[in-house]
């Protein structure tokens, strides 16, 4: 008999992993999961107050604990080049499609890479592509008590960026964005997303025929980085002995107030003034591949940078990028897992996400019978 894979669409990125799973047509809404991409090696001992669920988790012989929301954990730093295809990226990935209640489901699964690793000379970089694939198939275990581990079956992985470009061409029920399809139709679009390591840059050619190039590419300034001189100007700042947590510096940057010794602090010249510098830099990558960009119909700008900016400084900081149409993508951070759902949903045939299963036995009157699919 046949079975149809639950399509899922997940952004496994350095910073945070973004999970969406479904989309409710009463509210309106995506399904997301959103899980910060910090584990530390082996098994941290944390003291519980109450009911204690295991965060703690075996692959390939190496054990890993998944921080969650321990600010304090030291955790290992994922802007390693082999990320994508590591130990610590495979239980990060099954520990959030655990925590978002998949355990024990089979998938169809859908990530990304960013643009530099996932095409090689203008092609898909088919050697990593595959051994990404391959690393995700090995099995997770946790160690302890916990919610059971879903089943990854199948999978495709696509860029990032396109994965964006997706999310804002293709509507939640498969339809398309006609805005999008307007523009794409007369001019390419380019998609600038904010990643966690990375910065990316993806023009797709009219019509959706492919990605230029040569005007496309990563820089390795992603938001991380940001966030590390933010840290490092309010420890400067306040003559702070201790390295601020980037779990509080990402607070900061949403409120534009850091707390310690347990008062808050005004932040909000350090926060500004860090953003429009990162600004800098990424519309000198921008205008590095695309000039001028007068020859664009849009960019759009996605990603939990293009989230934090927006929260510091507003839509319009992103002018000093691109100052032609510009386009922020709707809870910007969600945008590639937005994209890689749909790509999952509605442009995977759907003979690829569907397994045949062997048929259940059923007892009647003394003697088995096979039910047909």
């Amino acid at each position: 008999m046949k079975q149809q894979l639950l399509a899922i669409g997940q952004d496994d990125g350095h910073d945070t992993i973004k999970t969406c799973f479904g989309y409710d047509a009463a509210t309106g809404k995506y399904h997301y999961g959103y899980h910060k991409s910090k584990a530390s090696a082996g098994i941290q001992q944390v003291m519980s107050v109450g009911g204690q669920v295991s965060s703690a988790f075996e692959t390939e012989g190496q054990q890993f604990t998944v921080a969650g929301g321990q600010a304090l954990l030291k955790t290992m730093d994922t802007r390693i080049p082999n990320y994508p295809t590591s130990d610590l990226n495979r239980v990060l990935v099954n520990y959030a499609l655990a925590d978002v209640g998949l355990g024990g489901q089979e998938l169809y699964l859908v990530t990304g890479m960013p643009v530099d690793q996932y095409y090689r000379d203008s092609a898909p970089n088919t050697e990593l592509i595959e051994r990404k694939i391959e690393s995700l198939s090995k099995p997770v275990t946790r160690i302890g008590s916990g919610a059971p581990m879903a089943r990854i079956v199948r999978q495709k992985v696509v860029s990032e960026a396109i994965a964006a470009f997706y999310d804002s061409y293709i509507n939640h029920d498969g339809t398309l964005n006609e805005a999008i399809a307007q523009i794409i139709d007369r001019r390419p679009v380019a998609v600038m997303d904010f990643g966690g390591k990375t910065l990316d840059l993806a023009v797709v050619i009219e019509k959706v025929k492919g990605v230029y190039g040569e005007k496309s590419g990563t820089e390795n300034i992603g938001v991380l980085a940001l966030m590390t001189k933010i840290a490092a100007r309010i420890k400067a700042q306040f003559n702070l002995s201790n390295d601020p947590p980037a779990a509080y510096v990402e607070e900061a940057m949403r409120t534009k107030q850091y707390e310690f010794f347990g008062e808050l602090h005004d932040v909000s010249a350090i926060v500004e003034t860090a953003c429009r510098e990162y600004l800098a830099e990424a519309q000198s990558f921008f205008v590095s591949k695309v000039g001028d960009g007068s020859d664009l119909g849009a960019v759009i700008f996605v990603g939990g940078g293009a989230a934090l900016i927006r929260s510091a400084l507003g839509d319009e900081a992103f002018a000093a990028v691109f100052r032609g149409k510009r386009i922020i993508a709707d809870d910007p951070e969600y945008a590639n897992a937005r994209g890689m759902w749909k790509f999952a949903n509605f442009i995977v045939r759907e003979e690829d996400r569907t397994i045949e299963v062997p048929a259940v036995d059923e007892a009647v009157g003394g003697r088995t019978k096979k039910l047909a699919a």
